[in-house]
């Protein structure tokens, strides 16, 4: 099952009771209120590279939760953001089950949680291939409605008596490939392997690709600022909410990622997720940092001048090409290193490294904590669990910040908007 089947078929760490009947919506629970504390003075907004982040993986909530726990205690730091999956059309009570269970076990955990909303129906595979033209026309405003709802009550419980908490959103990533339904590209009829491309770009015509069966740029960006609007008619301020508009480092079905812009007054922050695949597939190659990010993350720069975050990025350890390789742990700690290298030379102000290892197709050994290789065994718990010492080393420093676990609010409103 590659990547993005996996994120398809499971609601990572997941929509919770997605199955069953709808509850009705009950966006804070009753039960008694605490006696309220101030929340303490700021500190000052620290000197830095980045924000350090990690997609825990699964395939349950309490398995992602127990990683992240471990993740924290290898790193001697708990890292600033936790990124986790929902889909967007499900059922009221699946909503609820979520807030309530994922996305508060991660603030628990002392993370700031990148909520990635897919617009997925309750059954992804009938997911209709002009899903963001449905929502864009309004035929979703009562999911929309009820996701703004939720997330005000959730961030703001107490509404202005105190500091509440706080979650990047980020909607309808990687609308520039062919694997998911609202891009621009019939993601039915299209193969989905992400093969990489000269320049960041599947195609020379930087127009074409539309289908007739699918929807378009403009109905995408038209879904994003209806999403936008339904979350302005509440109280969420940004120091509640930054929104992140993700791209593909590869661009795949020849529609370019700028007709999917839907313009700076509508995020916050522009996100790249990019995967160096090395020899692992029989249409990939090793890739240094630059080589993989340089093209589309230049174009970036080009559309907008918000901060920069690779909302999902690995390497494989497997050299070689057309799958005829092999697996060498040190070159992958060579990468790690060369990729937040990268990362300080080029103003990349988060970094959220997907740590789960997944084989077949578009798959691979991306985990520098409990997968099955490392350039070490570190003892975290009293277990034993293959680790990359490159990577600890590296986002232990201090050019890369953490959350701040005596702070409630996890960050200071500068570095939760990347102005360090």
């Amino acid at each position: 099952m590659n990547r993005r089947t996996f994120l398809r078929s499971v609601g990572v760490i997941g929509a919770v009771g997605t199955s069953g009947c709808a509850a009705q919506l009950n966006p804070v629970a009753e039960t008694p209120t605490p006696e309220l504390t101030p929340t303490p003075e700021p500190p000052a907004t620290r000197a830095g590279t980045a924000l350090t982040g990690m997609y825990p993986g699964g395939p349950n909530r309490e398995d992602a939760i127990a990683n992240l726990g471990l993740y924290t205690e290898w790193l001697d730091q708990p890292p600033a953001v936790a990124v986790v999956f929902v889909d967007g059309l499900i059922p009221d009570g699946a909503k609820q089950g979520f807030v309530e269970g994922p996305l508060t076990d991660i603030w628990n955990a002392g993370h700031v949680p990148m909520i990635t909303w897919q617009p997925f129906a309750q059954e992804k595979q009938q997911t209709s291939e002009t899903v963001e033209r449905a929502i864009a026309a309004g035929e979703h405003d009562d999911h929309l409605s009820s996701w703004a709802t939720l997330l005000e009550a959730w961030a703001r419980p107490y509404g202005d008596r105190t500091r509440g908490r706080r979650f990047y959103f980020r909607p309808a990533h990687e609308m520039n490939g062919s694997w998911f339904p609202w891009s621009a590209v019939d993601s039915s009829r299209i193969d989905t392997t992400v093969t990489p491309a000269p320049n960041g770009s599947g195609s020379a015509n930087g127009s074409g690709g539309e289908n007739s069966a699918a929807g378009t740029p403009e109905d995408y960006v038209e879904m994003w600022r209806r999403l936008y609007d339904a979350f302005g008619r509440t109280d969420l301020d940004a120091t509640n909410v930054q929104w992140v508009w993700a791209v593909n480092a590869d661009e795949v079905g020849g529609i370019r990622m700028e007709r999917y812009y839907p313009g700076d007054e509508y995020a916050d922050w522009v996100g790249l997720d990019g995967f160096n695949f090395g020899g692992s597939q029989s249409y990939s190659r090793w890739r240094t940092p630059e080589e993989l990010f340089d093209p589309m993350l230049g174009r970036l720069r080009e559309l907008t001048d918000k901060p920069v975050t690779l909302t999902e990025f690995a390497t494989s350890s497997f050299t070689g090409s057309k799958g005829d390789g092999e697996y060498r742990p040190a070159r992958k700690a060579e990468w790690i290193e060369a990729a937040y290298e990268y990362v300080a030379a080029n103003d990349i102000k988060m970094t959220c490294w997907f740590n789960v290892d997944k084989s077949g197709t578009d798959e691979a050994d991306w985990a520098v904590f409990g997968g099955e290789r490392g350039t070490e065994q570190a003892s975290v718990s009293g277990t034993e669990y293959a680790a990359y010492a490159a990577y600890n080393r590296t986002v232990s420093g201090d050019d890369f910040l953490g959350a701040l676990p005596d702070y409630p609010p996890l960050l200071t409103d500068a570095e939760f908007a990347g102005t360090f």
